[in-house]
């Protein structure tokens, strides 16, 4: 089997695998502007395999980073979940046309489209298998890419399997994965699936920790005001639990 690449998890490791990837200081200061950004955003904020949800953030843009060299684009991945799960200065979530200014604002306009654009594409469970089926809009495949890279991200850690959100088998979804990425030109990018799909048997021992008590995600509130407004967004579902 092939060797898997696994996502760094910290901003400093995802400096340094950027800068060793002949990246220059000025895109490394705006990585590090977007990271100081995405932290303030999910701060407090843990995914439901109980990983904080920063380190996910820097994972996604670490495997984007592995398989495309456009800042741009490493900077998206970072950001992807700021308008799903990030709490704007307002105190409120989403994409709202003053979120958008506001994040346009720091980030440029490059970057803010990708975001916006990955918040609409949709990949839960059973989509990467009907895009195979059904293809996808030009216009879409850098959402496509973006979502294959936080992908790699999310199998790599075996958080597909501590939080089996697409079911106990993602055989066919990596399997998919690996079409959509060669469908793209990705080549590395598609061994990789291959190779996380060949790897699936040597997870199955974290199945049990998933089944444990309490795999959902949660936040940590900072303050009073905040504890309402997320109480607020918590009622939508019970995917997030509020300490």
């Amino acid at each position: 089997m092939k060797s898997l690449f696994r996502p760094v998890q910290t901003n400093t490791a995802l400096y340094c695998q950027l800068h060793e990837a002949g990246h220059s200081m000025e895109n490394l200061l705006r990585v590090q502007k977007a990271y100081r950004i995405c932290r303030h955003l999910i701060n407090g904020r843990y995914r439901k395999t109980e990983r904080a949800f920063v380190c996910h953030a820097i994972g996604a843009a670490s495997s984007m980073a592995r398989f495309d060299s456009r800042i741009e684009l490493t900077l998206a991945a970072m950001l992807h979940a700021s308008y799903d799960s990030g709490l704007f200065p307002d105190g409120h979530f989403g994409p709202s046309d003053t979120h958008r200014k506001w994040l346009t604002g720091e980030i440029g306009a490059d970057v803010e489209t990708l975001v916006f654009d990955y918040n609409r594409f949709s990949f839960g469970r059973g989509r990467p298998e009907a895009i195979v089926e059904l293809g996808f809009a030009e216009s879409e495949k850098l959402s496509l890419l973006i979502a294959l890279a936080h992908e790699i991200d999310d199998i790599a850690d075996g958080g597909l399997v501590f939080a089996p959100k697409y079911g106990s088998d993602v055989s066919s979804r990596l399997s998919a994965c690996r079409i959509l990425a060669d469908c793209l030109g990705y080549s590395q990018l598609a061994e990789n699936f291959a190779a996380y799909q060949e790897d699936l048997p040597n997870q199955q021992w974290a199945y049990a920790l998933a089944e444990a008590e309490g795999s959902t995600g949660c936040v940590i509130i900072p303050n009073w005001w905040s504890y309402l407004r997320l109480r607020r967004h918590a009622r939508k579902g019970p995917q997030v639990r509020i300490f």
